[in-house]
């Protein structure tokens, strides 16, 4: 629990996502006073069971005035910007890519220089190096291959030079495979129980991609680790349990606790045109410096992730979120 964070004023950005609804709910459960923005037509069902204790900020990244008003009136001590464009594959629209990704950081950091925030903590993504064969370390040349990865890539180049410029620490959390509740149905894991729950066919690619997928609640600790880490000035870290494992291992171990009568199609989706291979992470960096490791296991994840989507089901029928 962030008890360093009681009673500060903090601001999320991306907090009707996956896993900002999960650092915003934990920052309530800490006693900090919790500012979220979020835009006008943003559906906040993730955050249904505690709002009443967020302040809304309304407003899009995209618009500088609109960053400017919210962090003026909030005046955040300090920040998780996990607001992006193209965490959901089908959004390849690269003009609001960099407006929000790139642009909306710009506005951010610029807004922050002025109301004397404390620390910027800003939730990146593996796919801000591309596709690697080896274990890829924080000093890795970055390669995306979309328009996400390389959108996420500068936008956090900028944060960094800027905020080393005018002295705001920011840190940097370049996340791999993450899952648990709330997640969009659209992924990989929400796919396979959604379907299964629902009686659906479980339709895939051959699953031959390696993967290191870690529950949400260990990139949680991860974040709030760095935000409490006064010697975390102004760097990046890679977030994942160091393991990969082929897609198809994951499946496995899915069925095997739902019990699905209903085999999964392998092949049955292409690959895509420009497939993620092997993304793997080097964690030596954010263990060493800030003692973390995954809290809870792949196993132990799992099993919370199925409770709650058997016991959340009607919040997915009949809609696309």
């Amino acid at each position: 629990m962030p008890l360093f964070l009681k009673g500060k004023r903090v601001l999320v950005t991306g907090a009707s996502g996956f896993i900002g609804s999960h650092v915003a709910e934990r920052l309530v459960a800490a006693g900090a006073r919790v500012a979220v923005m979020v835009r006008q037509d943003s559906d906040l069902w993730r955050l249904e069971d505690f709002k009443d204790r967020l302040s809304l900020c309304r407003g899009d990244l995209r618009v500088q005035q609109d960053v400017e008003n919210c962090v003026g009136t909030v005046r955040p001590e300090y920040v998780f910007h996990m607001g992006a464009y193209g965490v959901d594959s089908r959004h390849t629209d690269p003009v609001q890519a960099v407006s929000t990704n790139v642009l909306g950081m710009v506005f951010l950091v610029k807004s922050l220089l002025q109301a004397g925030c404390k620390k910027l903590i800003n939730v990146g993504s593996c796919m801000e190096y591309g596709n690697k064969d080896i274990q890829v370390k924080e000093d890795a040349h970055l390669e995306p291959f979309n328009i996400y990865g390389s959108s996420k890539a500068a936008g956090s180049i900028i944060a960094h030079q800027l905020a080393a410029e005018h002295g705001l620490p920011v840190v940097t959390l370049r996340a791999f495979g993450v899952f648990g509740e709330r997640e969009g149905c659209h992924k990989f894991f929400p796919h396979i129980i959604l379907s299964i729950l629902q009686g659906k066919e479980v339709k895939l690619t051959g699953c031959e991609q390696y993967r290191d997928y870690c529950y949400v609640d260990n990139l949680v600790d991860a974040i709030f680790l760095a935000a409490g880490n006064e010697e975390c000035q102004n760097d990046i870290f890679n977030v994942g349990s160091g393991t990969i494992r082929p897609l198809r291992d994951y499946v496995e171990m899915v069925y095997q606790r739902m019990d699905s009568p209903v085999k999964p199609q392998y092949g049955a989706i292409p690959y895509r045109p420009v497939e993620f291979w092997r993304p793997w992470p080097d964690t030596e960096k954010i263990r060493a410096t800030l003692q973390w490791k995954p809290r809870i296991s792949l196993e132990e994840g799992l099993d919370r992730t199925i409770d709650w989507y058997k016991r959340n089901l009607d919040k997915y029928l009949g809609t696309k979120r």
